[in-house]
């Protein structure tokens, strides 16, 4: 169903950004003196939170991306 479809994509992308910024956000607050430190920071969460959207989409059965 392309609604369906349509409505997890946009789930998606609003976790995606919501998570990214706020983990960028973190990450420039904590480690404001050390710009490799608040590069890493945000790679890593980005990371992270990608990693585990895939893994939660995947255990529900959601394989939109294929």
């Amino acid at each position: 169903m392309p609604g369906e479809r349509a409505i997890r994509i946009a789930i998606f992308i609003f976790i995606l950004i919501g998570l990214c910024s706020l983990s960028a956000w973190a990450s420039y607050t904590y480690l404001k003196d050390n710009l490799i430190l608040e590069i890493a920071g945000i790679a890593l969460s980005w990371g992270a939170i990608l990693l585990v959207l895939y893994v939660g989409f995947r255990a529900l059965g959601w394989d939109w991306w294929s």
